[in-house]
């Protein structure tokens, strides 16, 4: 993902969850182009990107040299806190 460090914004087609995953974990400003045409899958996670504000739509008529900023996210550090304390309920722990 070194890569993504040299862009100053994403603009990003709603239909590839794991490149606006991947973009989204940067902190610099994602734009997404068509997510008014996305099934419920996938605008689900488009409404929940624009809710965190960490995505807006992209029509076109955006300045995109404007920037704005939000704390990356960082899904992975709260999906493995959530397997450690499910795995700790049932007395197993995992060794570092």
């Amino acid at each position: 993902m070194g890569h993504l460090a040299w862009a100053d914004a994403f603009v990003i087609t709603a239909d590839s969850v794991s490149m606006l995953s991947e973009a989204c974990s940067t902190g610099k400003p994602v734009y997404v182009i068509g997510a008014e045409l996305c099934t419920w899958k996938f605008a689900d996670f488009q409404n929940s990107l624009q809710k965190q504000g960490v995505a807006r739509p992209f029509t076109g008529m955006e300045n995109i040299t404007e920037s704005w900023f939000y704390p990356p996210l960082n899904d992975t550090a709260v999906a493995a806190s959530q397997v450690i304390a499910a795995l700790a309920q049932r007395g197993w722990t995992i060794r570092a």
